[in-house]
């Protein structure tokens, strides 16, 4: 799962890097690696959560409409402030427009179009860009909160 091209390929102190083919059978195990990377760097559990939710619904949205048979990188970064991660595709990429604005909630019955939303919703940096060449790019980022067993008491 570890990318193979260098540079920074796979794992770094502060840096994760995977690719993974575009097939839904392999979300979960981003999820479980994105996870275990952030505890490595006590990560607070909810942000953890937030994170995995987040990098979840990129995964599903390169999977499901990227339209290309080339892997899905996936990058995170964390340091003391902020965890940024990003899910790179190199499909048909997305309009630059689509995710400009907070988009609204579908209704609660809908059966499509939370991705974006739920993106936006649960992130405090968000951004979506189609990437030269194609692909798309989606970068999101988390402020860290305190770890409750690291806080002061």
């Amino acid at each position: 799962m570890e990318c193979t091209a260098p540079p920074g390929g796979g794992m770094s102190d502060r840096v994760l890097r995977l690719c993974v083919p575009p097939d839904a059978r392999y979300v979960p195990q981003v999820r479980r690696t994105l996870g275990s990377f952030a505890r490595r760097h006590h990560v607070a559990g909810r942000d953890i959560d937030t994170l995995l939710l987040a990098v979840g619904e990129a995964m599903a949205n390169a999977v499901e409409h990227s339209d290309t048979t080339h892997d899905i990188e996936v990058q995170c970064r964390i340091d003391e402030r902020e965890i940024i991660a990003t899910v790179i595709d190199s499909g048909r990429g997305v309009e630059r427009s689509a995710a400009d604005r907070l988009l609204p909630l579908p209704e609660p019955l809908a059966e499509r179009g939370r991705g974006i939303p739920i993106m936006q919703r649960c992130t405090d940096m968000f951004s979506m860009r189609p990437l030269p060449g194609g692909g798309t790019g989606v970068v999101l980022g988390l402020l860290r909160h305190v770890q409750e067993n690291d806080a002061d008491v």
